[in-house]
C-alpha cells in the first residue's frame, strides 16, 4: 500500500489534485476527440490513457482520504467531502469506458467502414 504521508503532507491532498486535474482533462479530451477528427487522430490512445490515470487515481485518493478522515475533526464540510468522494468512482469508470469506446470505434470500426466504402467505390467505378 502507499504511504499515508509525503514529507509530512497527507497523501490524500496530493492525490486529490491528480483527480481534480486529470478527470476534467480526460472529459475535455474525450469531447474534443469525438467532435474533431484531426485532433482525435493526433492524440491516438492518449485520451483513454488519461482517463485510465483518472480512474486509478480515484480509489487511491479515496483510500488516502479514509486514512486522513480518522485524523481530523468530523465537521459537516468533511462529511460532505467524504460523501462526494464516495460518488466519484462510478463517474470515473464511465469516463474511462466512454473514452475507450470512442477511441476503439474510430480506431477499428470507422476505419473498417471507410475501407469497405472505398472497396465499393472502386467496384462500382470499374
Amino acid at each position: 500500500m502507499l504511504p499515508n504521508e509525503v514529507n509530512g503532507l497527507p497523501l490524500h491532498i496530493l492525490l486529490v489534485h491528480v483527480v481534480v486535474i486529470v478527470l476534467p482533462a480526460a472529459a475535455l479530451l474525450t469531447v474534443i476527440g469525438a467532435l474533431w477528427p484531426a485532433f482525435r487522430r493526433k492524440l491516438g490512445v492518449v485520451t483513454p490513457i488519461v482517463a485510465l490515470v483518472g480512474l486509478v487515481s480515484v480509489p487511491l485518493a479515496t483510500n488516502a482520504g479514509e486514512w486522513l478522515v480518522q485524523r481530523v475533526a468530523s465537521t459537516p464540510l468533511v462529511q460532505a467531502h467524504v460523501a462526494l468522494g464516495d460518488t466519484l468512482l462510478p463517474w470515473a469508470i464511465g469516463q474511462f469506458v466512454v473514452a475507450t469506446a470512442i477511441w476503439a470505434w474510430y480506431r477499428w470500426c470507422a476505419a473498417a467502414h471507410q475501407r469497405y466504402q472505398a472497396q465499393i467505390a472502386v467496384a462500382t467505378t470499374n
